[in-house]
């Protein structure tokens, strides 16, 4: 699900200017070039209930793997914007929005023609981040996939420099619905009238809570693009292993490696129902993520919710073909809405409370 371009110094670095934390410390997390109005958030607390809320704009990558119809509802309201993630195949650049994009990409990954991602260049996020200055908000929260598996977080950094109202941008340490979740806490956040230290809040705790467990069929794609260690492929390759993957501090992360794909499928279904099962939210969302196979997608969501949660909000996605490209035919994913006691990996830690 996860593409690797140069990747941004780590996100637990410290840079004059603040540096990105981890999610479970976003309140310190940095803030860009110092603006000349007051802090949004500051805005938010002072405590003059004729003070008008601030105006908070939300930025992310394609990467958030947003369902068309969330998609739609973002963009209706205001301050919103989604940068592309390009992908090439055999040197040709395709954007998210192109509507041959997902075939010709089945079609590469198929005949095992070389396929590359890149992070979004720096003028398209500050192209993002200038319109809103110029529209007079008060601050930016800019939210991404992880800095651990793309160079998007430094292209915000850049970004942000000569924008001369604060951007925060947020790390979500992960991708997929996961990220797309963090988004969603913010808009929602920037609805309820927070300022910028809670919009961002929202978004990095509620990724960090979000469930995710990936089954490939192979690691071989995976391995082609860095994203696992080489003698773990290998040996995977050796043993025929179908591993389910998932996500922990922003890296891909082995949960188990069962030894077919019809043991792969039941643990897949069982880890995946235990933690929705034992989600704490009221009608949490169960995304399915998937290349190319929306009927097989869409057949799991609705066994899962059947035995284990049929009160649960259930989206089908496609994997956007920044994720697709890294993991490969006949991937399917699972995005559960957090916290749970359940965690798919449970070497994980729990998501910790912003203070």
């Amino acid at each position: 699900m996860f593409p690797r371009e140069p990747r941004s110094p780590s996100p637990r670095s410290t840079e004059r200017e603040g540096g990105l934390r981890p999610c479970g410390d976003a309140a310190s997390m940095s803030v860009g070039a110092p603006s000349a109005s007051p802090s949004a958030s500051a805005s938010a607390s002072s405590g003059d209930d004729d003070a008008a809320p601030p105006r908070v704009a939300v930025v992310t990558d394609s990467a958030a793997a947003l369902p068309d119809s969330w998609l739609r509802a973002f963009e209706d309201a205001p301050g919103f914007a989604l940068v592309d993630m390009p992908v090439l195949i055999s040197g040709q650049l395709y954007t998210a929005c192109e509507s041959d994009t997902l075939s010709s990409l089945v079609v590469a990954l198929a005949e095992g023609t070389p396929v590359t991602t890149s992070r979004p260049a720096p003028g398209q996020l500050r192209a993002a981040y200038r319109r809103f200055e110029e529209e007079g908000y008060d601050a930016i929260v800019s939210v991404h996939l992880s800095g651990e598996l793309s160079g998007t977080v430094g292209a915000a950094r850049i970004a942000r420099q000569d924008i001369g109202i604060p951007v925060r941008i947020v790390d979500t340490a992960s991708a997929g619905l996961g990220q797309g979740l963090g988004v969603r806490a913010a808009l929602r956040a920037v609805a309820s009238g927070a300022g910028i230290d809670d919009v961002a809040a929202a978004a990095c705790e509620t990724a960090a809570q979000a469930q995710v467990l990936i089954q490939v069929r192979s690691l071989e794609t995976i391995r082609r693009g860095g994203r696992v260690n080489p003698t773990t492929a290998m040996v995977g390759s050796m043993f025929q292993l179908k591993p389910l993957l998932s996500m922990a501090e922003g890296k891909i992360v082995t949960v188990e490696r069962p030894v077919s794909l019809s043991r792969a499928k039941a643990r897949f279904m069982l880890l995946a129902g235990e933690a929705l099962a034992h989600a704490e939210t009221d009608r949490p969302v169960l995304c399915i993520h998937h290349v190319a196979d929306p009927h097989g997608a869409r057949e799991i969501g609705e066994v899962l919710m059947d035995r284990y949660r049929p009160d649960a909000e259930l989206v089908i996605s496609d994997l956007p073909p920044v994720l697709s490209a890294h993991v490969g035919l006949g991937t399917k994913a699972a995005v559960i809405e957090g916290p749970t006691s359940r965690p798919v990996w449970h070497g994980g830690r729990a998501a910790q409370p912003h203070p």
